[in-house]
């Protein structure tokens, strides 16, 4: 993989076309990844951006060791952390919700509205997890990744990752149990 990559990025212009190539293809899972660590679409998709700004500067360093994908994700999540441990981050107050329904065109309008809630609250619920559990439960099920890769990019143990995610199930049944969603 990295003879392939050094070939067609040894001009400016095969750079920029291979960054373009980059962003359509993964802009949207980076920012998406990002906001699940800020819980700020427009921090999020600030992030992205230096994702990238990143990801071009160093482009000529890449080793090609992992995929892009993997390298792109791993910059998200230090830049995520980055700004979690910042000045502003502690002294701004979230105030987005992450996501948006698409509701069913065949479903009423009371149906629409439950599930907005429902969705609304199963976010809410998720979000408040301690990162540790809330990175793990939004790779595996929003971002639809296997544990291995989950355990690449967050570079922690594989069994680490199961336990995360199996802690961070039970508190969220916890959460529903408690929030008398555990009859539905």
């Amino acid at each position: 993989m990295k003879a392939a990559l050094e070939e067609p990025l040894r001009g400016f212009d095969h750079k920029e076309t291979h960054l373009e190539s980059v962003m359509n293809q993964y802009g949207s899972s980076i920012v998406k990844l990002a906001y699940s660590y800020v819980k700020d679409f427009n921090i999020a998709e600030d992030i992205s951006q230096e994702v990238f700004v990143t990801y071009f500067k160093c482009l000529n360093s890449f080793r090609g060791e992992s995929s892009v994908k993997t390298y792109l994700y791993r910059i998200a999540i230090n830049k995520c952390k980055d700004y979690l441990k910042s000045w502003n981050y502690r002294k701004v107050k979230i105030s987005e919700m992450f996501g948006r329904v698409n509701a069913d065109p065949k479903s009423t309008p009371e149906q629409a509205l439950i599930e907005k809630e429902y969705t609304v609250d199963l976010v809410g619920h998720v979000l408040a997890l301690p990162l540790k559990y809330r990175e793990v439960v939004f790779l595996f099920y929003y971002e639809e990744l296997a544990l291995k890769d989950i355990s690449s990019f967050l570079q922690i143990n594989l069994s680490t990752v199961k336990t995360r995610l199996t802690r961070g199930k039970e508190l969220l049944r916890v959460h529903y149990l408690e929030g008398g969603r555990g009859n539905d």
